[in-house]
Parts: C-alpha cells; sequence; structure tokens
C-alpha cells in the first residue's frame, strides 16, 4: 500500500470513491460539530476523499501528506476550492507548529499506519503521545480532534486488524481520554469482479479471493472513529 500512496493515486482514488456508500461517515461528521467557518488542520490527506465531505463549509483547511503524488493529486480533486487550501508534505510524527490557532484537526486511515510501523509496546506509546501531541499542538482551547481509522474490511465484525493498532486504539481510549465511535463505511462497486479486482490491488492477493468468494457487489468494512475536545 505504501507503494500505491507513492505512485497510484488514481487507483487508491478508485477504491476510496466507491467506500462508505451510504455516507455514514459524512453524517457521523456533520452531527458531531457544526463545520460553518471554521479552520481546519488535516493529516493524511491522501487524495482528499474526507476533506470533501467537510470543505464546502469551512473557511479554510491545512492539508498534510508525506506523499508529494497524493498532495498533487488531492491539490487537482479539490481545485474549486483552491483559495481555501493549503497543502504541505510533512510525516505524521513531524507535523508543524503553525502561526496560528484552528478549530478541529482530523485525520483518516493515516496515523494507523504510523502505528503499524513500530516494532514493540513501547514504541507504539511513545508514537502515540507524539501524534495526539502533534494533532492538538495548533488547536485553540475548546477545539477537537477527529481521528478515524480501520477496525477491519471484508468482515463481519470490527475488530483491529493488527495488534499494534489494537494498541493504539487502547491508548487512544485509555491514556488519552478519546470517546470512541464505531461505524459501517461499506464499499459498494458495479459488480462484484470490479469490487475484488479494485480490493484486490490495494490489499493484496487474499483480499481479491475472499471478495471474489463473497460473490456480492457491496463488501462490509468498519470504521472506528475517536475524538476529543482539548
Amino acid at each position: 500500500m505504501f507503494e500505491i500512496y507513492r505512485k497510484h493515486a488514481d487507483r487508491y482514488d478508485e477504491l476510496v470513491r466507491s467506500e462508505d456508500y451510504e455516507n455514514n461517515l459524512g453524517q457521523f461528521l456533520q452531527n458531531l460539530l457544526d463545520w460553518n467557518n471554521i479552520q481546519v488542520i488535516e493529516a493524511g490527506v491522501g487524495t482528499g476523499r474526507v476533506t470533501k465531505l467537510y470543505i464546502e463549509q469551512v473557511a479554510s483547511a491545512v492539508c498534510y501528506d508525506q506523499s508529494q503524488h497524493m498532495l498533487d493529486y488531492a491539490r487537482q480533486a479539490l481545485f474549486l476550492y483552491k483559495p481555501k487550501l493549503t497543502f504541505r508534505k510533512a510525516e505524521n510524527t513531524d507535523l508543524p507548529k503553525l502561526d496560528r490557532v484552528f478549530d478541529v484537526f482530523i485525520e483518516g486511515w493515516s496515523f494507523g499506519h504510523t502505528a503499524m510501523g513500530c516494532s514493540t509496546v513501547e514504541e507504539v506509546q511513545r508514537v502515540t503521545e507524539v501524534l495526539i501531541s502533534n494533532a492538538a499542538r495548533n488547536l485553540k482551547p475548546g477545539g477537537t480532534i477527529i481521528i478515524m481509522e480501520t477496525l477491519g474490511t471484508n468482515t463481519e465484525l470490527p475488530v483491529p486488524p493488527h495488534e499494534n493498532l489494537r494498541k493504539f486504539y487502547e491508548e487512544l481510549e485509555q491514556k488519552h481520554d478519546f470517546t470512541s465511535h464505531v461505524i459501517r463505511t461499506d464499499y459498494r462497486f458495479p459488480t462484484n469482479q470490479e469490487a475484488a479486482q479494485v480490493m484486490g490491488f490495494f490489499f493484496g492477493d487474499s483480499m481479491e479471493q475472499s471478495v471474489i468468494n463473497r460473490a456480492n457487489n457491496i463488501i462490509p468494512e468498519w470504521t472506528g472513529i475517536w475524538t476529543k475536545k482539548i
């Protein structure tokens, strides 16, 4: 998947365009807070799929990603909102201190990759401290942090698909006092064959075969959302 982030933004966007066909994530975010005329920081912007859920309402957004390839794609995908947007390349563990304060920090399916790169439980704990500190450092008092990560794709129950993710989520809830929520963000494709091809390209051969065996164009997915006001 990291190779995809570096070189295949178009194929990745093909995947996420089919995600959350019932717009459960969009509805959740709208119910969570008032997005009108606020200032947002987004990490792991990718191709701008999450950005599109809020950008019409907000005053501005500063969007980060470690991949210049993804940033270039997002800049084109969100061209209509160019006056509101600033794009910057940065690692999740090295987000800079800015010269103004913001209302919301949001990230989706990005901090989890950072956590999965850790080799020990202790490293997950240290990295989580850094990620949360970076998320909070540019927020005004009362600002909101929103972290969205996977609880499984093509599974029947919400379960962290990696031990480091389980520990990361545990750290968010038990040490950093985040409130957790679980929603469905199912994929819907025109056909089962297209579902298998697109999901197989991103998740690998075992996912492709599993989707084929499902024989359905709707693929279940669970998303965890962790929120906190600082």
